[in-house]
């Protein structure tokens, strides 16, 4: 993709600053105040209002050869503020360790490209899938820059020329000069659309493995998370909330909680009744005190048995088509057997560590919020909404993240909503907070599923035909709504696999798929994407199934797979990898052991799980082994820690996750009814980053799916016994603590 064709609602504009330094400003479609005086660009540009476009700077480069890159991902633990300077500093050939990075603004010029360029969304393991092309080409156009005004300087040419980790080197004249020395000079030059890109083969920064930005601030217990944010004058705030979902206040009785020592405010909001207090012991005691009569006639009443039965019977009925490969019925007909299994997977809660809060300054004409979010761009249309004001009278901080999980991405804003009713109403600076309890109750779920797959086989076990069908709450479609607008704009209409996550990317080598699902609308029950959305369950479904086909003609799992996987290259690399550095099939000390593999985000994954299990169900994860093909791996640390990461998230889902619900009343409520895998649960891992030079994939999803069907598929090989639903502490298995030896 050139640089041109990246720029549709971006472009490049470069100023000189104080004491000589080089600000970078990217224009974009519009969104935030302020301005930036400086060259618009080579011209070709259509004239553009620098008041709406300008609106701070992207990369500072000050005359002590020090830079600072601004990032529009969020940083939720994935090391996006680390990454994404990588991508800059390397194309603009500086020093790593003169570099430095921060949240940027909320503004369109930092919209990630993946999404159309249309708003700031970290999700979908989209962030350097989305900005890596456009980082290089920033850091590239400013390299260019410097260059030409050391040529001009010193009236060589810029071929004669090189660069190296912050300076410009004459080597035929033996002179040199600092990025800083030759800043304000090159900020009078315009930006070329089109820099030269240095080869894979070229790098020094991007393949390596940086520390992270923010790792000695995170030992140091300095790193400012939300939660963290303190003003002068700040009040705190929690709200009471409805036992069902969308219950409103009827009556509120406030006199004892105003009686609480502390207790500034109560107010009734559209989320329910807020006490603000001077702190938040203060806050909660008042909360405790209210007597509050709810509405519910409009309430949620979800019920987890009432929607599992509802779901099972929708397995029966067809549903919308999906993919449709050759001639399932047929195929089926011909087959000597054709087997199906059913699974169900309950509601899960995200339970990151942070609870949510949202920190807000409003004073009748302008605000600044404070809060992690992996879509400020909603969040901060939202808040203008409320507050009545236009969004460059809103200052929106985005803070790290202590885990987001998608919870932090929920495109109705619904805790920055809260927080901004709450600040119309107080008009001074106020943290709106949520307990775990509160998130945990009234927060937003991984939605419940069901899923049918039946595999038609021939006398030989070959799979000749594969159905799936899925049963769920769909959360994804407005992820592909520029895709979506721009087939309807061309008078079509797109296939529903690229409107939903639903189509499992089914990677083996049969010819006769048929894939569809039924899209259950609940509007009463908030359900929003979780780490790895809907592959959670339609991979663990199709991977477990597989086993079991394979087991049936007593076929090695690893082997079998290997025969169906001709097409997919980089898949069967990763299995092999993940196969060998596990000994597969060679003596392990009477473990067992079971894989699955994944390919999805651009990125493919393998995982191999080693256990052993007892004859009262306790399970001892000796190792997880994963090979990973994630393209251009731009920090090979970061990636393995992701993976990781993702291995700890997908236990705690396979043996502890499930949210209940009894007529629209969750019954959980925090880590000791929900529980989250515990640092001595914890198995050991290895990860192992094949070398790529595809372009980047995902990785944040990318170790979630392949997990859970891999772990099931060593317990099968362990016991035989077949794993249909999830968590397995509902079927009785208990996780033993890790293997010192």
């Amino acid at each position: 993709m050139e640089f041109s064709e990246l720029t549709r609602r971006q472009f490049l504009r470069v100023s000189a600053i104080a004491g000589g330094g080089l600000l970078v400003a990217c224009g974009g479609g519009g969104g935030g105040g302020g301005s930036n005086s400086g060259n618009p660009g080579d011209g070709t540009n259509e004239p553009i209002d620098a008041q709406e476009y300008a609106v701070g700077e992207f990369l500072r480069l000050s005359t002590d050869n020090r830079v600072h890159i601004l990032v529009g991902a969020s940083e939720i633990g994935q090391g996006a503020l680390t990454s994404m300077a990588m991508i800059v500093a390397e194309e603009l050939d500086v020093d790593w360790e003169m570099v430095t990075a921060e949240h940027s603004p909320v503004a369109a010029r930092f919209n990630n490209p993946y999404f159309g360029g249309l708003l700031q969304f970290t999700v979908a393991s989209a962030t350097t899938r989305g900005y890596f092309d456009t980082q290089r080409q920033i850091g590239a156009a400013v390299r260019q820059m410097l260059i030409q005004a050391a040529a001009d300087r010193w009236e060589v040419t810029r071929e004669s020329l090189r660069t190296d980790r912050g300076f410009v080197y004459d080597d035929a004249n033996g002179r040199s000069a600092s990025y800083g020395e030759l800043a304000e000079e090159a900020a009078s030059y315009r930006v070329p659309l089109t820099p030269p890109l240095k080869e894979p083969s070229q790098y020094r920064i991007i393949g390596q493995s940086k520390q992270r930005n923010d790792a000695a601030a995170k030992v140091t217990g300095t790193l400012q998370y939300g939660i963290d944010v303190d003003l002068p004058g700040m009040l705190t705030a929690v709200i009471a909330r409805p036992p069902r979902f969308f219950g409103q206040a009827l009556t509120v009785d406030d006199n004892a909680a105003l009686a609480v020592p502390g207790v500034r405010e109560v107010h009734t909001t559209p989320a329910g009744v807020a006490v603000v207090a001077d702190d938040y012991w203060s806050a909660e005691k008042g909360r405790q005190a209210l007597e509050v009569r709810w509405n519910e006639l409009l309430a949620g009443r979800t019920d987890s048995d009432l929607t599992r039965s509802a779901y099972e019977l929708r397995l029966n009925l067809p549903g919308v088509p999906i993919r449709i490969d050759g001639l399932v019925p047929v195929a089926q007909l011909a087959a000597a057997e054709v087997r199906s299994a059913d699974y169900y997977f309950p509601f899960q809660a995200h339970a990151a560590m942070e609870p949510l809060n949202v920190t807000v300054d409003y004073d009748g004409s302008r605000a600044d919020i404070w809060t992690g979010s992996q879509s400020p761009t909603l969040d901060k249309t939202f808040a203008s909404i409320i507050l009545g004001l236009l969004p460059n009278q809103i200052n929106f901080h985005t803070m790290s993240s202590g885990g987001g999980f998608g919870r932090r991405g929920n495109v109705f804003a619904d805790y920055v909503r809260d927080a901004c009713f709450v600040a119309r109403a107080v008009r001074q600076p106020v943290k709106v907070m949520w307990t775990r309890e509160d998130d945990m109750k009234g927060g937003f779920y991984r939605p419940a599923a069901a899923v049918r797959v039946s595999a038609a086989v021939d006398n030989q076990g070959n799979i000749t035909a594969w159905t799936h069908r899925a049963v769920t709450q769909d959360v994804t479609a407005i992820l592909y709504a520029e895709e979506l607008l721009d087939t309807l704009a061309e008078g079509t209409l797109p296939p529903l696999k690229e409107l939903t996550d639903l189509e499992t990317g089914m990677p083996y080598d049969i010819d006769n798929v048929l894939m569809d699902a039924h899209l259950t609308v609940n509007l009463t029950m908030p359900a929003l994407w979780m780490r790895s959305v809907n592959k959670y369950t339609d991979v663990f479904a199709q991977e477990t199934f597989i086993d079991e086909v394979a087991a049936r003609y007593s076929r090695d799992p690893y082997q079998y797979r290997r025969g169906m996987l001709n097409n997919e290259p980089r898949l069967l690399a990763v299995l092999d990898a993940a196969a060998q550095a596990a000994n597969w099939g060679g003596p392990n000390g009477g473990r067992s052991q079971g894989l699955a593999v994944l390919g999805h985000w651009m990125s493919y994954v393998a995982q191999v799980v080693e256990l052993s299990v007892s004859a009262d169900k306790v399970v001892t994860i000796h190792r997880v082994i994963s090979a990973v093909d994630v393209g251009t791996a731009v920090n090979p640390d970061l990636v393995v820690a992701q993976v990781e990461s993702a291995i700890v998230f997908a236990l705690t889902s396979v043996f502890y996750g499930e949210i209940t619900l009894n007529d629209g009343v969750v019954q959980q409520s925090n880590y000791d009814d929900y529980p989250v895998l515990r640092m001595f649960e914890t198995p050991e891992m290895e990860t192992i980053v094949l070398p790529s030079d595809h372009a980047p994939g995902g990785v944040g999803e990318l170790g979630v799916p392949a997990l859970g069907p891999a772990l099931v598929n060593a317990i099968f090989a362990a016991t035989g016994e077949t794993v249909r639903e999830l968590p397995l502490s509902k079927l009785g298995y208990r996780i033993a603590e890790r293997s010192r030896s």
